[in-house]
């Protein structure tokens, strides 16, 4: 319950409390410029997914996003991906296997929606979620009291993970229509399905499992505009 009430009042205040700052600041000349409903349309690629793995990560993904920019201040977009995890610790001879698909939906909202400039500083929440089944295997669990061991291997487990993101970035226009950004973001998960006997080691499109954690996207960015800047 109190995430909940924390996403609702994250919400309000993205949604409400700019437009109530913006109402004071407004004149009689601003007024009469109406502008238009539909600014631009966007595509990314991100790059940090794939970078994790090159620099000795344990997960690798791809991701592609699409946004409508809207009155130059609200950005809905969806981001879809793909994530892989092929762990193996050589030290506790545990391995970890897992790949599937996530989406994530939510929006933005450009706090330089009055400046004539492409280029933006930007929040948002993102609802995150995917199904996927993960491997993992260790040594066998010795049983101290009476004896023997039960085998620690398998396969196939089915597992679905939802969770919240509030997001923080700047994109910067570099050539004509390319632009290119990052962004923070603060991951909380909501729920995932659990098995008596193991916890998955990686959600994709969350990450390496934990409660609370904290990412980073890297984007190359075509936008393409459909209202000038003056």
């Amino acid at each position: 319950m109190n995430t909940f009430k924390c996403i609702c009042l994250l919400i309000s205040l993205l949604l409400f409390a700019p437009m109530q700052a913006q109402e004071k600041k407004q004149n009689p000349e601003t007024e009469t410029e109406k502008k238009p409903f539909f600014q631009g349309v966007g595509i990314a690629v991100d790059l940090g997914g794939i970078g994790n793995k090159l620099f000795g990560g344990t997960y690798m993904s791809s991701e592609v996003a699409a946004e409508v920019n809207l009155l130059n201040r609200y950005m809905p977009v969806v981001e879809i991906g793909y994530g892989v995890s092929d762990m193996t610790d050589e030290d506790k001879n545990i391995s970890y296997k897992a790949s599937a698909p996530y989406f994530r939906v939510g929006m933005n909202y450009n706090f330089m929606h009055n400046k004539d400039t492409y280029s933006i500083i930007y929040g948002g929440l993102r609802y995150g979620f995917s199904s996927f089944s993960f491997d993992i295997s260790a040594p066998d669990l010795q049983d101290p009291v009476w004896g023997g061991s039960t085998p620690f291997h398998y396969e196939g487990l089915s597992c679905t993970a939802q969770w919240v993101e509030i997001v923080a970035g700047i994109r910067a226009q570099i050539w004509k229509n390319l632009h290119m950004g990052w962004a923070v973001r603060y991951k909380r998960l909501l729920s995932y399905t659990e098995h008596p006997n193991a916890d998955p080691h990686y959600i994709p499109g969350y990450g390496v499992y934990d409660n609370v954690k904290f990412g980073f996207t890297y984007n190359i960015i075509y936008y393409l505009p459909l209202s000038k800047k003056k």
